[in-house]
């Protein structure tokens, strides 16, 4: 994913910390499994584990991920 892109799913995934879903529903699979873990709200990818979460990101989403959400 680029900058832009990331951005944005990080501006939903803030949303979705406080339980405000409306612009998760929208969004691909990818997209939503990265707001997901960014929010660490599982109850968004029901369908997949943790590490098959991680695995269809790859390692660049990841560490962009890691990067982004680490302290917050």
């Amino acid at each position: 994913m680029d900058e832009t892109q990331l951005n944005h799913l990080d501006e939903i995934a803030a949303e979705a910390r406080n339980q405000i879903d409306d612009r998760v529903g929208v969004l691909s699979t990818g997209e939503r499994l990265y707001v997901a873990l960014a929010a660490n709200r599982l109850d968004l990818m029901t369908d997949y584990t943790i590490a098959q979460a991680l695995a269809r990101l790859g390692e660049d989403d990841v560490a962009e991920l890691i990067s982004r959400w680490r302290y917050a």
